[in-house]
């Protein structure tokens, strides 16, 4: 059964990451160090998606095709200079089985883990080498590419504190938004799910004011906290959680923000770096330089079986 998901946010997602991922290896391999690239949510390698083809300028009638394009894994498995070793963490077991596939079709050094993303990163990171920080030649790019809410603030914590390991994590902006209730009372039992995945620190965002004046109900409100509304709009949001990214990593810019329409954000691609080092610093500046001055369009990477 092929594994549909996304739209078309994800060829532009996975083709920042793999751009990233080419950049990185280049820069590292020449450097001698031993790169992973560990993947937290790896699919199947594959991702099935739908396009409608034909029409008038094709002669011919349109109709919808399924595709079948390269996902993460699969497009990590292409970038050259290679990574050294992959491992690819997937909780469910058929798509597990799809991974021990494509690994048979490699001589690359691939380990598949079949378990829950949080509690295999938290264990993975409690290990040689990333328990030795910089003190060994291993470096990282993980990718956190949740089906939901499901990264934890802590995971984020734990790779933050490897000081050897660059992040990059889609961020549910618009399914965070839906979380936080216009009133803080009526979060509710939610707020458990907002203080694994946002931290306690959701809480501040109760106390922005929107950035017009004008949208402002009352500057000085001095409301009960279980009274105050959210007024804070989602590109707030999405930099207040940047915010919160940059107190525990040593480097975090800007996202890239992916838009459901003109002015909704949908998602928030953040990269971050967690070594302190100037070198790790200027590789992730001067690549979301590129991306600031323009993407190139999504690539549809189609798979080859």
């Amino acid at each position: 059964m092929g594994h549909k998901f996304g739209g078309p946010w994800t060829e532009i997602k996975l083709d920042a990451v793999q751009y990233y991922l080419e950049c990185y290896a280049k820069a590292l391999t020449s450097a001698g160090m031993d790169i992973w690239y560990i993947d937290a949510f790896a699919g199947t390698g594959d991702r099935e998606a739908e396009r409608q083809v034909g029409g008038i300028f094709e002669n011919r009638i349109i109709e919808t095709v399924v595709e079948t394009l390269d996902g993460s894994a699969r497009r990590a498995l292409h970038v050259d200079p290679p990574f050294n070793h992959f491992v690819f963490i997937e909780n469910n077991p058929a798509r597990c089985a799809a991974l021990e596939a494509l690994k048979g079709k490699t001589a690359r050094d691939i380990q598949i883990i079949q378990g829950e993303a949080n509690a295999t990163l938290e264990a993975l990171v409690s290990r040689r080498p990333w328990d030795q920080k910089d003190r060994s030649k291993s470096r990282a790019v993980v990718f956190l590419d949740p089906y939901a809410l499901e990264v934890d603030w802590s995971t984020l914590q734990s790779l933050a504190t490897t000081c050897v390991m660059d992040v990059w994590y889609l961020f549910p902006l618009e399914a965070v938004l839906r979380q936080l209730s216009r009133k803080i009372s009526g979060v509710g039992v939610k707020a458990p799910k907002l203080d694994r995945m946002l931290s306690p620190a959701w809480r501040d965002l109760y106390a922005l004011h929107p950035p017009d004046p004008e949208e402002r109900a009352d500057m000085f409100d001095v409301r009960p906290i279980e009274e105050r509304q959210r007024e804070a709009n989602a590109a707030q949001v999405e930099e207040w959680f940047r915010g919160e990214l940059a107190k525990i990593f040593a480097y975090v810019p800007e996202p890239v923000s992916i838009l459901r329409s003109a002015n909704r954000r949908m998602f928030s691609l953040f990269l971050c770096v967690s070594n302190p080092s100037p070198q790790a610093t200027d590789l992730a500046q001067n690549f979301m330089k590129y991306v600031k001055q323009g993407r190139k369009p999504a690539s549809r990477h189609k798979s080859a079986h």
